[in-house]
């Protein structure tokens, strides 16, 4: 397999053709019935996730939300071509999460002085999976936090092992990287590491 050059970049408005094209053509060639995601799902309260199903509304929403900075992450490129998305942000801003956390009473130690950066997913492209692309983005959100002034990073990877959809990424690539489990809530676990 020949090796790829990869380069990383944060996602802005600049770049949000390319983002919304990946999301539009690529990111679910292999499983076009979640075709409609562009990402939204940590950002969108309950009630707001279950009415917004239209994808043209999704897309448009997403669409808003990169040019006011509001969703944020990164997208991996070879050459000019977007082969994979990782979905970072300050967890304050994923109302899935704050949802998660009060539901199960799960309490964090941070205080409100804290900044924890969450990972809510990555996306790669078919024919780019397996070969570090999403190592690579990791590695890039954790570098970007700790220069950035984060106390740590956050990653809520699925419980179930044997889930196929598996986007927050896999408990066993957290570990090898340094994060440690905080708590299994029994859907998703919490994984940290502190920066």
């Amino acid at each position: 397999m020949e090796k790829l050059e990869i380069t990383i970049r944060a996602l802005c408005p600049n770049n949000c053709e390319d983002w919304l094209e990946y999301f539009d053509k690529v990111a679910f060639e292999d499983h076009g019935e979640w075709g409609a995601c562009y990402c939204l799902e940590g950002y969108l309260d309950q009630e707001t996730r279950e009415k917004m199903t239209d994808p043209k509304e999704r897309r448009e929403k997403a669409d808003e939300m990169i040019k006011a900075g509001e969703m944020k992450g990164y997208l991996a490129y070879s050459g000019n071509t977007v082969v994979g998305w990782c979905n970072a942000n300050d967890r304050e801003k994923y109302k899935y999460v704050t949802e998660m956390f009060q539901k199960v009473g799960y309490q964090t130690k941070d205080t409100a002085e804290t900044k924890v950066k969450s990972i809510f997913c990555f996306l790669i492209a078919p024919k780019y999976r397996g070969r570090g692309i999403a190592k690579r983005l990791l590695d890039r959100v954790c570098e970007d936090a700790a220069k950035d002034g984060y106390f740590g990073v956050e990653a809520y990877p699925f419980s179930d092992k044997g889930l196929e959809y598996q986007y927050h990424g896999t408990s066993e690539m957290y570990e090898r990287n340094g994060f440690e489990e905080m708590a299994d809530l029994k859907y998703v676990k919490i994984m940290r590491k502190d920066l």
